[in-house]
């Protein structure tokens, strides 16, 4: 079964892998509990940047897209840089992708449907072992990267 990641591998590269989507305020809530918990493996002065691979998430229910803008924007002060990886073939869940994020309120989040604009906007901020780690995250390992 597909499952909704969150984890902080190498550096300060919060990587976040949606698989499942979010159906309801519970499933919201449940993604805040990982990302509280990533946070919580490095020194709360720490920024994170991150890359969110939501390519497979499907269009979110109203309640669970009502909560989702709030709740990472919960998280807005331990942020450097933001972005979501969505689908070009999902037009109308990239749109509420868009909403989500403008509801943050967080000037450095973004949404993007290509790989290269994403990887050169994030690279631009990260250590080089964390540049290799986002590379193996966003591509397959036949794809180059920044």
């Amino acid at each position: 079964m597909s499952s909704n990641t969150v984890g902080i591998r190498v550096g300060r590269l919060m990587e976040i892998s949606v698989q499942e989507g979010f159906r309801s305020v519970e499933d919201v809530e449940k993604q805040r509990a990982r990302i509280t918990a990533a946070l919580d493996t490095i020194p709360k002065n720490q920024l994170v940047v991150i890359a969110a691979d939501w390519r497979q998430c499907q269009l979110m229910s109203q309640a669970a897209a009502n909560a989702m803008g709030p709740m990472i924007g919960d998280f807005n002060a331990r942020i450097e840089r933001s972005a979501i990886l969505g689908s070009p073939t999902s037009p109308v869940a990239v749109l509420q992708f868009l909403r989500v994020v403008r509801e943050s309120r967080h000037p450095a989040r973004r949404v993007y449907e290509e790989r290269g604009p994403l990887l050169t906007w994030l690279c631009e901020c990260l250590t080089d072992a964390e540049r290799e780690r986002l590379i193996e995250f966003i591509l397959p390992a036949r794809d180059s990267g920044c």
